[in-house]
């Protein structure tokens, strides 16, 4: 007897932080899953491919056929030195996988673009789609910029563009503040130096946010702007003190004016109503002392 079909989910960007916990998730909803990588492919359903080459992008799509393509592939740190990179990656990367996609003799079910929050830049309070975004910094710049290109593609193809506000999870790279404060635990470091440790932004599960790219991507939404929020902004001394339950004793903070950021905003944090207009609510399913018990026994 055959195998149930299954839909299959192309990934750019699959052995990243994101996409490791997306293809376990959509693995286990049911879906085919297969991705690029720019790494050398371990993996039968990996395939290494630069988007920055259309024609590799055409021919693994042509192969593979997907019925739903999750683009994650990007330069993700803020602090990259490398400005032209980000860029020509954020930016014509993408432009390269809509080309190759549009090119492909069958239509797509969706496409989801992963955007990120830095788009809105210092804006107080709780930001939602239908704000003027003012990013202060290049990685956010190309975000945006990369968010107008693909408006130009909204009436040929079915897709999404997500903004997803701060997350982590198991397997974040260290350079990211929250497996930082994390490490220091798990170390027994008696110091860690950081910035403004009073203002409040969202820190988000990943398993939360992989979860709302599969509800939006089965969504018969497409053409829309959509946060990927939660709506609970908390403060890095609330993430110590929680941290310091965890692990059983508590961290001297240095402040480090490297880290202080001028004119800091108190709160930031993202409106959830157009999401879970789409995606129901499930918010309350996730929360911050699940995540930080996950990464600290991992």
């Amino acid at each position: 007897m055959e195998a149930p079909f299954k839909e299959k989910v192309f990934i750019t960007g699959i052995n990243g932080f994101t996409g490791k916990h997306l293809e376990k998730h959509l693995t286990e909803k049911g879906f085919q899953v297969c991705g690029s990588t720019l790494d050398e492919a371990r993996q039968a359903n990996h395939f290494k491919c630069d988007i920055l080459n259309e024609e590799a992008l055409f021919d693994v799509l042509n192969k593979v056929k997907p019925h739903y393509v999750i683009h994650l592939a990007a330069i993700s740190f803020v602090a990259s030195k490398n400005q032209q990179n980000i860029y020509t990656v954020n930016v014509f990367g993408t432009i390269n996988l809509l080309n190759a996609i549009e090119r492909l003799d069958y239509s797509l079910n969706k496409i989801l673009i992963a955007s990120s929050a830095t788009v809105y830049g210092n804006i107080e309070g709780e930001l939602n789609e239908t704000m003027c975004p003012t990013p202060v910094n290049h990685y956010g710049n190309s975000k945006l910029v990369m968010e107008n290109m693909i408006k130009t593609y909204f009436d040929k193809l079915n897709i999404i563009i997500t903004r997803p506000f701060n997350y982590t999870g198991v397997g974040q790279e260290s350079h990211f503040l929250i497996p930082k404060i994390l490490s220091h635990y798990k170390l027994g470091k008696e110091i860690i130096e950081l910035g403004n440790i009073d203002v409040l932004r969202e820190f988000n599960d990943v398993d939360f946010v992989v979860r709302s790219y599969t509800e939006l991507m089965l969504s018969d939404t497409h053409s829309e702007i959509v946060n990927v929020c939660t709506g609970n902004a908390i403060s890095i001394s609330e993430i110590l003190s929680a941290m310091s339950s965890i692990a059983g004793y508590t961290i001297k903070v240095k402040v480090n004016l490297k880290f202080v950021r001028p004119n800091e905003i108190k709160i930031l944090k993202g409106s959830t109503k157009k999401m879970t207009s789409i995606t129901g609510d499930f918010i309350n399913e996730f929360d911050i002392n699940n995540i930080l018990e996950k990464m600290y026994h991992s």
